[in-house]
């Protein structure tokens, strides 16, 4: 792998984003229908995560982009391992998706919210099944485990977190250390373009993995090339 400048990677991500968009509808087999409906959601939402992000880079908004690219890279591993656990990996999507909307339900009970009657009986008849799949969707780390066991991936994503939720590392870009005692900033320090390169590296990850949805897979020469250019990894390894 090499070290791409900020340039090279939005130069990549807009041209990645204008393929996708040019893109033919995906066309998969009657067994991965339910793989394809979820895994084509993922997919967009990373692609409009990635322009957003350079959006907000553009006006002066690094830092907070970092928020944006932690949500594209979970959705990007998950995704990673959707295509690869095909159909049960999608029930496991879905019976964890019911589990978290009975939960929900039963904290807004808690709270006193007036939850409509229809709404009641259709969370409650949410099919959840507790099979192997959906306790992994469960817990991320597990996802990334099955996908590369030195925690590469979950390192990566722990430490984007740490922008995302109420911690140190989120407060230390307003902090000037180099004042005893530390002085206090508006504006964040600057910060490494990790945005643009962790963001291209999503695109690439998450289009070849929804490319092998798609009959042919139209799109993986041109993945590869921009993952040559960029000396970025072009796939994920196969879930274990």
């Amino acid at each position: 792998m090499t070290n791409p400048t900020s340039t090279q990677c939005r130069e990549a991500i807009r041209a990645i984003i204008d393929d996708y968009r040019k893109a033919t509808s995906a066309r998969a087999p009657g067994q991965k229908h339910r793989v394809v409906l979820i895994g084509h959601g993922w997919c967009a939402e990373i692609h409009r995560l990635a322009e957003a992000a350079l959006s907000l880079i553009d006006n002066d908004f690094r830092h907070e982009s970092l928020i944006l690219v932690r949500t594209a890279w979970e959705m990007t591993i998950s995704l990673h391992w959707l295509t690869q656990k095909g159909d049960k990996g999608a029930e496991g999507v879905f019976s964890e998706g019911a589990r978290q909307s009975k939960a929900l339900l039963g904290d807004m009970a808690k709270a006193k919210f007036d939850i409509p009657q229809n709404v009641l009986d259709a969370v409650l008849q949410l099919p959840y099944d507790k099979t192997e799949e959906a306790l992994t969707f469960k817990y991320f780390q597990q996802q990334c485990d099955a996908i590369d066991p030195s925690r590469l991936l979950y390192s990566v994503y722990r430490h984007l977190s740490g922008s995302a939720h109420p911690s140190d590392t989120a407060a230390h870009p307003f902090l000037n250390p180099l004042t005893d005692p530390p002085g206090l900033m508006m504006n964040p320090r600057d910060s490494p373009p990790a945005s643009e390169v962790t963001m291209a590296q999503c695109l690439i990850w998450a289009g070849r993995s929804f490319d092998s949805l798609v009959s042919g897979q139209p799109r993986k020469q041109f993945l590869k090339q921009k993952a040559r250019e960029l000396g970025l990894v072009p796939v994920l390894p196969h879930v274990n």
